[in-house]
């Protein structure tokens, strides 16, 4: 009886002590999941924001891969875009969602340069949110919209297309594919899914990523943020990789098209012809491309668009009007992107196009 009595004793602390280790793994894989696991890194990338880039934060997210973390002094709000806080309350202004990478953000100019910004006092009785980020596509840019965009009530969305590497982001990315009706499909995984997130287990991952901190950033941070010229549609346009591609886009616009509409909201896209065929033609000389292609990557997005039906304004023609001085003033020639001058041509087209279209009335 004595016996049984311990074995029955050591059994009952042998499953206590077993429950208090399993709540315990509980315990803390949600405040991992929830409050704990961050993985997160500063971008290499100190020429840029008057030289303060490198104090830009990426949080690694599962689903849009990164997300740019808060920060005052560099002028990034609480939802990671480089603008004032944003409301979810309506004044007696309309409001503009204005989506898209570098170009938008701004990172080479001031806040108050950058095309939102400038498109805002262009347009009185409008109100724009830049929710630009660095190194997003069309496919970060989807997901943006719907996770943050949507929340605040906006009269019309505007996407800009970045002509030099969009097509690539979206195919590096892999955060979306095809379905076999060309609709647009989640993928299972992604660079930062199988890097940082392999596991269902939180407490797994953070265990990987501390390990790995350092392999897995020099693999990412090339990848999401690495700006080359992508070339499949001015040289292989007959490829497997450039049709699929264009399929690509395709669904994307589609659906961020039909999200869009499905809430009554106009849509405009803008395509941001790249410096290369604008300004310095070099890298095309190098790499023996002839004249008639330089403007192949803002025809084929210009084809994509009005096949869906989506307004949209290829800015390369009317940068191309310009002489050649003017129009390389359009540009900052250190990094590519557009300059304070630039971003302001480019906002007066836009408001142009806004009126002929009936979008700047109160």
């Amino acid at each position: 009886m004595q016996l049984s009595s311990r074995v029955e004793k050591i059994c009952a602390n042998l499953f206590l002590l077993m429950l208090t280790i399993f709540f315990m793994l509980v315990i803390g894989e949600v405040l991992l999941k929830c409050f704990l696991f961050h993985p997160s890194y500063n971008l290499v990338a100190s020429q840029v924001l008057n030289g303060h880039g490198s104090e830009l934060k990426v949080e690694l997210i599962p689903d849009n891969l990164y997300e740019i973390q808060p920060n005052k002094k560099l002028g990034i709000n609480k939802y990671g875009f480089r603008d004032d806080d944003f409301s979810t309350q309506r004044n007696s202004r309309k409001r503009i969602i204005f989506l898209g990478d570098s170009y938008v953000m701004g990172l080479n100019v001031k806040s108050e340069e950058t095309m939102p910004k400038a498109l805002e006092k262009l347009l009185k009785n409008y109100e724009v949110y830049n929710m630009g980020v660095v190194g997003f596509g069309p496919d970060q840019e989807l997901n943006v919209l719907n996770k943050y965009g949507f929340q605040f009530k906006p009269d019309l969305v505007i996407q800009a297309i970045c002509s030099i590497n969009d097509s690539g982001d979206i195919y590096e990315d892999q955060i979306f594919t095809t379905g076999d009706h060309d609709e647009l499909v989640v993928t299972d995984t992604n660079p930062v899914k199988s890097m940082v997130y392999p596991s269902f287990f939180t407490t797994v991952n953070a265990i990987n990523f501390l390990r790995h901190r350092d392999k897995i950033v020099r693999t990412l941070d090339p990848l999401l943020f690495g700006d080359g010229f992508d070339l499949s549609w001015i040289k292989y346009m007959d490829s497997d990789e450039a049709k699929y591609k264009i399929s690509l886009m395709k669904a994307i616009f589609l659906k961020m098209r039909d999200d869009i509409k499905a809430r009554n909201i106009n849509f405009i896209s803008i395509i941001i012809p790249s410096y290369n065929a604008i300004c310095d033609d070099a890298f095309f000389k190098e790499n023996h491309i002839s004249q008639e292609k330089y403007f192949t990557n803002e025809e084929v997005y210009q084809y994509i668009l009005d096949t869906e039906k989506i307004p949209n304004i290829n800015l390369a023609p009317y940068f191309m009007q310009l002489n050649k001085e003017d129009r390389c003033a359009l540009y900052d020639a250190q990094n590519a992107h557009l300059s304070p001058l630039g971003n302001l041509f480019a906002a007066q087209i836009i408001s142009i196009y806004m009126a002929s279209h009936g979008l700047t009335g109160k």
